[in-house]
């Protein structure tokens, strides 16, 4: 399981299932996902741009799922689950505060 140390606007520090300390770089998820939406949505120059400036994607979340999960666009995806629901709200709200967002897969 893995352990959260600590979020900031720059990223999430957390310990891995190995006891290995790691750190997910919140403007690398946002870069990797407007990659796919340029590749997905055939995006031009300028309209790319206009997204870099607006979008504060990092990841997705499914409060549906079970274990719920918050998952970061990271390569390979780094995805946290959870068995309590005010456990994963508490992770959503802290991305909201540090300025950036996950898409609402439910």
């Amino acid at each position: 399981m893995k352990v959260i140390k600590g979020i900031t606007s720059n990223g999430l520090n957390y310990i891995d299932e190995s006891g290995i300390d790691k750190f997910v770089n919140f403007k690398e998820c946002n870069e990797n996902w407007i990659r796919y939406r340029k590749r997905s949505e055939s995006l031009d120059d300028e309209k790319l741009e206009s997204i870099r400036l607006n979008d504060r994607c990092i990841g997705q979340r499914d409060i549906c799922a079970r274990p719920y999960f918050i998952e970061f666009f990271t390569r390979p995806f780094t995805r946290f689950e959870f068995d309590e629901e005010e456990a994963f709200k508490q992770l959503k709200s802290d991305i909201i505060s540090a300025g950036w967002f996950t898409y609402d897969l439910s």
